[in-house]
């Protein structure tokens, strides 16, 4: 699944380039070297940099199920692939507890 749903993103370059993370080739490594880069460029060219640190653990349990596929609808993931992620997000996690 998570293979055919990469490549279904990676072909219609649905993700942004600075998406991070989960992603072939682009780990947080690469996020911390271009985040590096910027402020050295920025501070090179006797310019100010700033930044905004968030954390987003935990943020996939405030997603509204029902946005999120229509969301993935709307980037073409229909039919087998969004049935099955659909029955996934079904699935109550506190049976597992």
């Amino acid at each position: 699944m998570h293979t055919r749903l990469m490549g279904h993103l990676t072909k219609y370059i649905i993700l942004s380039s600075e998406q991070y993370s989960f992603r072939k080739n682009l780990t947080t490594d690469n996020a911390t070297y271009t985040l590096t880069n910027e402020i050295l460029t920025t501070m090179n060219n006797k310019s100010q940099a700033g930044s905004i640190f968030c954390t987003v653990e935990k943020a996939f349990d405030c997603v509204d199920h029902n946005i999120l596929l229509l969301k993935m609808e709307f980037y073409g993931i229909i039919g087998k692939k969004k049935h099955c992620i659909h029955n996934i997000l079904q699935i109550d996690i506190n049976k597992f507890s």
